[in-house]
């Protein structure tokens, strides 16, 4: 069972999950606990994680260590390192460029 380590963060990663998991419909969920989420492709690769940490909400995207050219422009400010996006505001939460994030994503799987 999942720790969560800020519950103040919990709707922000309630947020985006309910944002994302229905574009992730067709890949498998291997953890759905309250503050981590993690999603593989149907061959068993990771594909996401979102994970709520001390400070922020994270969001693993595999895809874009081996394509870092798929990266959506609108996330640039959030991006730490190369696959890690760091949330910690529901109101600044860019939904939008998340879910063209996540479907530009979704169009590599079997790229990598």
């Amino acid at each position: 069972m999942s720790c969560v380590k800020n519950e103040g963060l919990l709707f922000v990663w309630a947020a985006i999950q309910s944002q994302l998991r229905p574009l992730c419909a067709t890949l498998v969920e291997t953890v759905d606990e309250p503050g981590e989420w993690a999603v593989d492709t149907p061959s068993g690769r990771p594909f996401l994680k979102l994970r709520i940490q001390k400070r922020h909400v994270g969001l693993y995207l595999l895809p874009l260590y081996y394509h870092p050219g798929a990266m959506e422009p609108g996330l640039r400010n959030a991006l730490h390192g190369k696959t890690t996006f760091r949330f910690n505001r529901q109101s600044a939460l860019p939904l939008e460029a998340l879910e063209r994030q996540i479907e530009a994503c979704l169009g590599l799987v079997g790229l990598y």
